[in-house]
């Protein structure tokens, strides 16, 4: 209850900021939700948004950056956009797996193959259908696509193989089919806001956790975990996002700039994405943490009857086999 009185109130001095009168030239200011820290390349995106977006309005436009959660989690973020309480987002794919979760079939273990498949897809007509559905039922814009990278498993304990997850107290986020894929492997999920995955760690009340390597160092989880370990079952996506209630209010050339700096914004942090999981990996092991390469092929072999089943009963029919298909 305080979590969410506390966001409520968050959300409510942002529509009281976007409305006080700005001192010097400045005529609008705009708030960006972010669960992202900073450090990553996708927290880069929002920074380089910032620069452009001031810089080419000449100083008419601010820029306000409210990250690491500030603002709540991705349901927080998504449904502020969606009625115009907040103009702009930075969230993972929370949109879909909440709100659409019949057409969550993309960012689930073992699905995407690698990162050449993650851009096919998002580039290629379902990525584009889905993020158009988005914005025709909930009023939401993607307006930037960026790569963060294949999510570890981390833990106190070894994991190389299936068997070694049964009984392991996993925290996952509010996604149906991820929690059904890792109930499949064995392990008892815990459902825990991101905002709030560092404590339940450090407490107990979650043994593990997945992310991709950029949160995993941002939040500082090596302090709480011991183990990394590759299991590359996700490809992780990062939407920069726009409330459309919000855009429909500017004058057509502010569209243009906004739009046009968001492209940039995010070709700026897909460039770093690369280089910077190589980074993040080096730095976890300085800090301590142990890298295990576990048995994929068994992993991606044991969740399939987990597949089998929600390509029939959870998600939109024939959309997994389109997805999976893509070459």
């Amino acid at each position: 209850m305080i979590y969410m009185l506390r966001n409520l109130l968050l959300l409510s001095l942002a529509l009281v900021l976007a409305l006080v009168p700005l001192s010097g030239s400045a005529k609008m200011r705009v708030n960006i939700a972010s669960v992202y820290a900073p450090g990553a390349p996708v927290h880069a995106g929002l920074e380089k948004f910032k620069e452009l977006a001031e810089s080419r309005s000449n100083g008419e436009i601010e820029v306000l950056l409210h990250v690491s959660g500030a603002m709540g989690g991705e349901r927080d973020v998504f449904e502020a956009m969606s009625t115009g309480a907040v103009e702009m987002g930075a969230m993972g794919s929370g949109d879909v797996a909440m709100f659409f979760p019949r057409y969550f079939a993309f960012e689930v273990p073992y699905v995407l193959r690698d990162k050449s498949h993650f851009w096919k897809f998002w580039n290629g007509p379902i990525g584009k259908g889905i993020n158009q559905m988005v914005l025709d039922r909930k009023g939401v814009m993607t307006v930037g696509i960026v790569y963060r990278g294949a999510r570890y498993l981390t833990a106190n304990r070894p994991v190389r193989d299936p068997a070694d997850v049964k009984g392991l107290k996993i925290r996952l986020p509010e996604i149906k089919a991820w929690i059904k894929i890792w109930k499949q492997l064995g392990a008892l999920p815990v459902v825990v806001a991101f905002p709030e995955v560092y404590m339940a760690l450090k407490t107990g009340v979650c043994e593990a956790q997945e992310n991709p390597l950029e949160s995993i160092y941002a939040y500082k989880l090596y302090e709480a975990q011991k183990y990394l370990i590759a299991t590359n079952h996700v490809f992780s996506t990062a939407k920069y996002q726009v409330s459309k209630q919000w855009f429909d209010t500017l004058e057509r050339t502010e569209r243009k700039l906004i739009l046009t700096a968001w492209k940039d914004a995010a070709k700026y942090a897909n460039g770093m994405a690369t280089e910077a999981d190589a980074r993040f990996l080096k730095e976890l092991q300085a800090r301590g943490m142990t890298l295990v390469e576990p048995d994929r092929a068994a992993f991606r072999n044991a969740v399939q009857p987990a597949l089998e089943d929600m390509k029939e009963d959870l998600w939109t029919p024939g959309l997994y086999q389109q997805i999976v298909g893509i070459k």
